[in-house]
């Protein structure tokens, strides 16, 4: 567990610093995720541009970020990414259109604005790594991901507080790379395909 708690105190890290940050932006408002639906957002303007302000000021961060992540170094292959202005919108109409008429928590839904990834060299299994978050970094919230063959582990920083956007880290087993990467690429059609409608000016 040496690597994984490297990475994540990284992130714990980055994750106050940039937040705090954030807090003296122009920009900065404090909107409650927990008590705000996604079909509040789907509707208004103005908590989306929030979202997309926030995902900015991170995306200006984020060489920054990266280059530090960089010069630490990990046994296992760690990637990071921000996630795209298009794809904030697939996810929230998604939730809205599939998942109980976007009556859902926002915190549900975008706990990934940040997002890195690190594939272990040596597997281990979901309940080594809770009892471990547990013991060592107990204001972290992880739970086990698994849809048709996407297999992980995904640890949220910032759970313990609904006016913060969460950052997630994916656990991938070695094992799981190539199912997983797969399972990527499906969602990745999806969302190109909702891109292509909209784009067209279609729903």
């Amino acid at each position: 567990m040496i690597e994984l708690e490297k990475l994540i105190n990284f992130i714990i890290e980055k994750y106050d610093e940039i937040n705090l940050e954030w807090e003296k932006n122009e920009n900065y408002n404090q909107l409650n995720m927990k008590k705000i639906q996604v079909a509040d957002v789907y509707i208004d303007k103005e908590k989306l541009n929030y979202i997309f302000n926030y995902r900015n000021f991170i995306n200006d961060k984020f060489s920054y970020i990266f280059n530090k992540l960089q010069q630490i170094g990990f046994l296992g292959n760690v990637t990071s990414r921000v996630k795209a202005l298009n794809s904030i919108q697939y996810k929230i109409e998604n939730y809205k259109l599939n998942h109980e008429n976007g009556k859902i928590p926002l915190k549900k839904c975008l706990n990934d604005l940040l997002g890195f990834r690190i594939v272990l060299l040596n597997d281990i299994d979901y309940n080594s790594v809770k009892n471990y978050i547990k013991d060592t970094f107990p204001s972290l919230k992880c739970i086990k991901s698994t849809k048709k063959e996407y297999d992980a582990v995904h640890i949220y920083f910032g759970n313990e507080n609904n006016k913060k956007f969460q950052w997630e880290l994916q656990l991938w087993n070695k094992s799981k790379e190539k199912t997983n990467l797969k399972s990527h690429a499906e969602y990745k059609q999806d969302y190109t395909k909702w891109e292509s409608r909209n784009n067209k000016g279609g729903v």
